[in-house]
């Protein structure tokens, strides 16, 4: 609570990307994650990696992305090889150590044809850096978090038994700062077009509630008969959320199964029933929500998102 930047501050300390160049990706090779957005030695700045973006610019199709953010070993990378049923060794790399293991922003190589109203589209998904670990700060979250809004049609947020005060300041922070980022695009103003948000909570029992009730009860404006500033400041956070509209949706997972640190030499038979069909019908959720990356109005292809991306580092 409290970490609120003023517009001219966020102008100037947001963030910095400068394109590292690392090669061109094998075109045979492209089946295989690749890191688009890389911290800098300090973890305070992030730069661009070319391999990356070169892997983005070979796709044709209107781009879509499913991205996903969370804290810190939260199971994300997990998750992400789950919905492209990959396994740990081949997919997104998965930790179980203190460190988390995704570093920046990391996308899937090989996008996942569909259609979608017609339309033939390149899907990308799309792997964060866990926040609220160990040797970083709060601002290079945050612009982590942004970042990924602002580069996903579909935005998965991640998050373990409950919806914490914290989870909904997050959100809110990196939806205004996503908007500083809309505000660097050529061509004037353009009007900040959020993503599909999926609430996913990672829960086993709600106690008679569902996911959805749960989340929609904690994004409630709170009574304040009395003028509390404090409860001033929750009710202002959840104002400023009112961007999203009714664009979200809650969905809940429960625990694959008990040996979290296990889960990547386990195949289906071995993980909870439960789990392998709630898994199934969120791979139908998100592909049922699944649209094109859209900015002023228009698709993008992939030269056209790499452009995008590469404008809002400013």
């Amino acid at each position: 609570m409290g970490r609120r930047w003023a517009p001219g501050i966020c102008a100037v300390a947001l963030i910095c990307l400068a394109a590292a160049a690392t090669g061109d990706p094998d075109p045979n090779e492209l089946e295989r994650a690749y890191p688009i957005v890389e911290p800098d030695y300090g973890h305070t700045k992030l730069r661009l990696s070319e391999q990356g973006l070169e892997a983005i610019r070979r796709i044709e199709n209107p781009i879509a992305v499913v991205g996903v953010i969370g804290p810190y070993r939260s199971g994300k990378s997990f998750l992400l090889n789950q919905l492209l049923s990959l396994s740990c060794d081949k997919g997104f790399g998965v930790g179980h150590m203190r460190d988390t293991k995704t570093k920046g922003i990391w996308i899937w190589g090989t996008p996942i044809e569909m259609d979608v109203d017609g339309t033939k589209v390149s899907v990308l998904y799309l792997d964060t850096e866990g926040f609220e670990s160990v040797g970083k700060s709060n601002v290079y979250d945050d612009r982590i978090f942004a970042l990924a809004t602002v580069l996903s049609s579909v935005l998965i947020y991640n998050l373990p038994e409950t919806v914490r005060e914290a989870d909904i300041s997050r959100l809110s922070f990196a939806v205004d700062i996503a908007e500083e980022f809309y505000g660097r695009v050529k061509g004037g103003d353009i009007a900040f077009e959020p993503a599909k948000l999926l609430w996913l909570i990672q829960r086993d029992f709600l106690q008679g509630k569902s996911v959805q009730q749960m989340v929609n009860e904690a994004l409630q404006r709170v009574p304040n008969d009395n003028g509390d500033k404090y409860i001033d400041e929750v009710n202002q956070i959840r104002d400023s959320l009112a961007v999203m509209g009714n664009n979200s949706t809650a969905f809940s997972l429960p625990q694959p199964h008990l040996q979290r640190t296990k889960l990547c030499e386990m195949d289906d038979k071995e993980l909870d029933p439960l789990y392998v069909k709630r898994r199934e019908e969120l791979k139908q959720v998100v592909g049922s929500i699944i649209k094109p990356k859209f900015v002023q109005g228009k698709t993008l292809n992939g030269k056209e998102f790499v452009s995008f991306l590469e404008q809002v580092k400013y």
